[in-house]
């Protein structure tokens, strides 16, 4: 779908290299290596969720210029998701009294399964040391290409109201050298006619005297909690209490996913003039928006990247969204206590009318943004004003409190006004509406009882002031989560989540002559184990079995569908070749009751899958490291259906009840 870094987006030079992607290769630990745990680990197990695509081309990225553990504040130490904000309190503490000096100094404080596994992305060197090493390093990069296929084709490719192919192709080329870094993408989905559906180039320069970073092309920001700007964020749970409240990507970073929306393409500028950083952009992207043909105003924005039908081709980059906007931030310490207060100021332009903003083509935002640290406790929160629709300010702030040794505490409250609107925002609610019509508290405590047992748990209130168009009265609910991980042996781990969620949405329960609109409260339970065994240092089995339940309480009674889900899997790695099978077994009886499993694919690449019906699946991945810097892997998957015989419906319905997909890559390191 979409996403990428480009000075040129979608119409980048047409005659640009076709085959290109960077995998790293397999970090090398000097030291006795621990069970580390990798995204996709995290990911399968439902700790992570939103752009994780994101997430993991900034720990590529971090692979060359890694952190340096004794001297990185807390915000940089964020943008690694296996620390907690428990873990990020006891890392400053600690070097404060004793530097680091090896991953096992490191494994005493944070637990060796966590060290191990933020080992690829830190150093122990100091920071001047670790600049002129990456300056000697000279010139790396990579080139990936990948090509995924479904089998049979969807009924718009073989009735042509689809312009393309049943083939999905994806190159992307990287290039860093001496603080610059070059990046090239070209993506075209299933369906879609044109090869360069898809174009992005970034460039970007970095770590030259006051020059924090300096962006040419596309590229992603990120202010405060997001509310203003949030772009590529992702969200993280489980332990990491303050992973889903807290915005934890980067502040100015190059665009390198694949999805085509949600990033700006012009320059950027970031200074740093101590104890000041200064933060300059400008953008003028093409967007597809859907145009209301009678009025002629924007109604909304068409993110899906897709442009495979008439109308969607139609919508293609048909209106211009231009941005300008600064930030200054003054980063401050005294004594124990330290962090950093800004404010920052922008304006957009469609160039058309926009219905939510009452006719008006664009509007002024600005923001206020602080967090601090002082011993024990963190503080964070950002308060954002729009000048359109309502002229209305919408915040949220939060505290951390680590209660003591392995014990943590978090408090959020957020108050997102209905008045309020930023189509670049993307703070922490229930329904995330662009950081509007939505009010909250949030309420988290984790316990690190042991190197082998964690305990932690989520209670979030929610409020809708307006709960829908046809139903503009409030709406309250509520969402409640518990996580036990459990390791009873460095080859076995285990965990257990839990889940209540009361939601309501508005539904007619009349007929459409006579319609009776009310709120529906949803009450949805679910129950997840996950097992993982280390048979030897070259076979891991894994398990996961899940049950949910999703009741609608009607006015003329309760619905009730279940569904549960469970699957085997075996990985082998040998040498240079690894093999990964999965075989999955589920049984849901509505969409309501659907289940979601984080689906093992490609290197670098994310799919969570939904699985709603009944059948039984087979996924098989491997991978084989042809030589040092080059890399192939492969993945096929095929579903059986016993409840249908078409899969899909309209235009990308299959004419099967057993679909298949393959999906091979190649990875090439410089």
């Amino acid at each position: 779908m979409r996403k990428h870094l480009s000075f040129i987006k979608r119409h980048a030079v047409k005659t640009a290299m076709a085959f290109f992607f960077f995998m790293p290769a397999a970090p090398v630990c000097s030291e006795p290596c621990f069970a580390a745990e990798s995204i996709e680990e995290l990911a399968g197990r439902g700790e992570l969720s939103g752009d994780i695509e994101k997430l993991m081309l900034d720990l590529e990225r971090l692979e060359n210029a890694k952190i340096p553990i004794n001297s990185a504040g807390a915000v940089e130490l964020r943008q690694l998701p296996w620390l907690d904000a428990s873990d990020i309190h006891d890392i400053i503490a600690s070097r404060k009294k004793l530097p680091f000096a090896d991953l096992q100094h490191l494994g005493a404080i944070i637990g060796r399964n966590k060290a191990e596994s933020v080992s690829p992305y830190i150093s122990f060197e100091t920071p001047e040391r670790g600049r002129k090493k990456r300056e000697e390093d000279g010139f790396n990069g990579g080139i990936t290409s990948r090509i995924y296929r479904e089998y049979p084709s969807r009924r718009g490719v073989l009735n042509g109201k689809y312009a393309g192919t049943s083939d999905k192709i994806y190159n992307r080329v990287l290039l860093a050298f001496s603080g610059c870094t070059f990046g090239y993408l070209q993506e075209r989905d299933i369906g879609e006619p044109e090869f360069f559906d898809f174009s992005s180039i970034t460039f970007g320069f970095a770590g030259k005297g006051f020059v924090k970073t300096a962006l040419l092309g596309n590229y992603e920001l990120s202010l405060g909690q997001g509310l203003m700007i949030g772009q590529g964020r992702y969200y993280a749970s489980g332990a990491d209490l303050t992973g889903s409240v807290r915005l934890s990507s980067k502040r100015l970073s190059p665009y390198t996913s694949s999805s085509e929306s949600g990033f700006f393409q012009g320059g950027a500028l970031a200074l740093e003039l101590r104890p000041f950083e200064v933060t300059v952009f400008y953008s003028a992207n093409k967007v597809d928006a859907v145009v209301n043909k009678t009025s002629g105003m924007i109604t909304s924005f068409d993110d899906s990247g897709y442009h495979r039908t008439m109308t969607e081709r139609f919508r293609k980059d048909n209106v211009t969204e231009k941005v300008c906007g600064a930030n200054l931030l003054w980063h401050f310490t005294s004594g124990s206590a330290e962090g950093r207060i800004g404010g920052s100021w922008m304006r957009y332009d469609y160039g058309m009318p926009m219905k939510i903003l009452g006719g008006e083509s664009g509007s002024v935002l600005a923001g206020l943004e602080a967090e601090a640290t002082l011993g024990r406790f963190g503080l964070f929160g950002e308060a954002a004003w729009a000048q359109l629709p309502g002229n209305c300010i919408s915040w949220n702030a939060g505290a951390e409190w680590k209660v003591a040794k392995g014990v943590s505490s978090v408090l959020a409250v957020r108050d997102y006004s209905t008045g309020y609107f930023s189509p670049f925002a993307s703070a922490f609610a229930e329904r995330g509406e662009l950081g509007r019509n939505e009010q909250g508290i949030y309420a988290a405590l984790g316990m690190r009882l042991t190197d082998r047992l964690t305990v932690s748990g989520y209670y979030d209130r929610f409020r809708f002031p307006l709960l829908d168009d046809h139903c503009p009265f409030p709406s309250e609910g509520h969402d409640s989560r518990a996580y036990v991980s459990w390791k009873p042996s460095r080859k076995v781990s285990l965990e257990l989540q839990l889940q209540h969620k009361y939601k309501e949405e508005e539904r007619n329960q009349g007929t459409s002559k006579v319609p009776l609109w009310t709120a529906l409260p949803k009450i949805s339970e679910r129950c997840r184990l996950d097992c993982d065994i280390d048979i030897s240092d070259h076979l891991r089995l894994s398990a996961l079995g899940e049950f949910k339940t999703a009741r609608k309480k009607y006015l003329a009674g309760d619905e009730t569908n279940r569904g549960w889900l469970a699957y085997g899997q075996a990985g082998y790695t040998v040498s240079t070749f690894s093999l990964k099978g999965r075989y999955t077994v589920f049984n849901v009886e509505d969409y309501d009751a659907a289940i979601y499993v984080y689906e093992y694919d490609l290197p670098q690449t994310f799919n969570m899958g939904m699985y709603n019906g009944r059948g039984r699946s087979v996924a098989v991945l491997a991978s084989w490291q042809v030589a040092r810097q080059l890399k192939l892997a492969g993945r096929f998957e095929k579903v059986w259906y016993a409840d249908r015989e078409v899969y899909g419906s309209g235009n990308d319905q299959r004419a099967t009840s057993s679909p298949s997909s393959f999906n091979i890559g190649v990875y090439l390191k410089f």
